[in-house]
């Protein structure tokens, strides 16, 4: 340092880390990390280290353990990689590292999500990091975006695209003309969905995510059981088809905002969305995040949400980040710590405002249509357009309604009593608009 700058290769030996877990991801890290300047791996956790893994030659097969406790406790290893997925064992080795004073670089957003709050507070009380940026939309850099570059904003919304595996269900749905069981069998053939998608097609994956950004956006910290979950398993060709005709498109929509009273209304569901919305345009196994800040007004970031590579962009992203940051001082920078401990008040489904689109298969006979509109006015639900679409072969009719912004309390008990008038056979599906 001789003119008063910084040079990172002046000042700083190799940091060695540990990394738990070499699946897809891991593996990914490590082919980045193999030629690294100043980080070196030390050790590698996995269940079986005689497993044959598609790496570079010159690593030493020495540096793979099954014993994860020996990474989280070796003196020598300053950062730990935490790659595993799932609550456990994430929970207890990343507990144990940050009580041994090692920061901790992670893509788990079920880990973050659940058990941020006590895992943060930790890291605070023993003066280390914990970076995440991995464990929401792979490669998107949405976290250090809202923590950092848009950090003197205010938040009043976020709404994504947070799932690619839905994402690339639906789009297919909508390409091809393809029942949501099809389109899950080829998303699983491709490797997009795993064999068991429960996580991806109910929504508690995006649930996880949208969670973890909402508490970064408003400051305030989410319980990930009081966000409001619908998959996308009723969704059918003919809600695609008919909300591609109304100027819409579905999306499995995750979307959080400040409402007037300071509750926060939090949710993921299949939605409605204009066409001219961003986010009806991102396909594919792709995911896109929109937030709206009182400074920046609308943004919107789009990319891969998932796969090897993106995600270990983000992984050694954050790595860099935080080596260079120790490089100037062991204690970790105010900016990268969590400092709020006050949880956010939801506010209930019930008490949301939407418009909503219902598919109803009636009897086909005179008087239906002014029936339903009569027993949802009733309810104070107004109608902002009803279209009969022909008569089906056993003798029913095909009537689809938009309605305009209503509580969703008042709806529910709507249509609660349309199911028992006896001219209703069936309330096919009902969906959220988004406007």
């Amino acid at each position: 340092m001789k003119d008063g700058s910084f040079s990172l290769s002046e000042a700083h030996k190799k940091t060695k880390i540990g990394l738990l877990g070499a699946g897809v991801v891991g593996t990914g890290v490590i082919k980045i990390l193999t030629n690294h300047p100043y980080i070196e791996i030390k050790k590698i956790g996995v269940r079986d280290t005689n497993k044959k893994r598609d790496l570079p030659l010159n690593i030493n097969k020495s540096v793979f353990t099954s014993n994860l406790n020996e990474i989280v406790n070796d003196p020598e290893i300053e950062i730990i990689v935490e790659v595993l997925g799932g609550l456990n064992p994430a929970k207890e080795l990343v507990t144990k590292a940050i009580e041994n004073k090692k920061h901790i670089v992670t893509a788990n957003k079920d880990l973050i999500a659940t058990y941020g709050p006590d895992l943060f507070d930790l890291a605070r009380d023993k003066n280390v990091q914990i970076q995440f940026e991995a464990s929401v939309c792979g490669g998107i850099p949405i976290i250090n975006t809202l923590k950092q570059t848009l950090s003197a904003n205010r938040f009043s919304k976020i709404m994504g695209i947070l799932n690619g595996t839905t994402n690339y269900i639906l789009t297919e749905m909508l390409n091809k003309n393809l029942s949501f069981e099809k389109a899950l069998k080829d998303a699983q053939a491709l490797g997009y969905a795993e064999s068991d998608p429960t996580n991806d097609v109910s929504g508690k994956d995006a649930a996880y995510k949208l969670a973890i950004l909402a508490s970064i956006a408003f400051h305030e910290r989410v319980k990930i059981n009081e966000v409001y979950t619908e998959g996308i398993e009723k969704i059918t060709p003919s809600d695609i088809i008919l909300a591609e005709d109304l100027g819409y498109r579905i999306k499995l929509i995750g979307m959080a905002k400040r409402e007037a009273d300071q509750k926060i209304d939090i949710r993921v569901h299949p939605a409605f969305i204009k066409k001219t919305n961003t986010l009806a345009s991102v396909f594919g196994a792709n995911n896109g995040v929109l937030v709206h800040g009182n400074l920046v007004g609308e943004l919107t970031l789009i990319g891969l949400g998932a796969g090897e590579m993106p995600t270990t962009s983000s992984i050694v992203g954050d790595l860099n980040l935080l080596v260079a940051q120790l490089s100037y001082s062991p204690s970790p920078h105010p900016q990268f710590m969590c400092h709020h401990s006050s949880y956010a008040k939801i506010k209930p489904i019930s008490e949301t405002e939407n418009c909503y689109f219902l598919r109803i298969r009636t009897e086909d006979k005179p008087g239906v249509v002014g029936q339903l509109g009569t027993l949802f006015g009733n309810h104070g639900v107004s109608i902002n357009a009803l279209t009969q679409r022909g008569s089906n072969p056993d003798n029913t009719a095909s009537i689809t309604m938009l309605t305009h912004l209503v509580q969703e309390e008042k709806i529910q008990k709507a249509i609660s009593e349309v199911k028992k008038t006896s001219t209703v056979k069936q309330i096919e599906n009902v969906i959220r608009v988004l406007e």
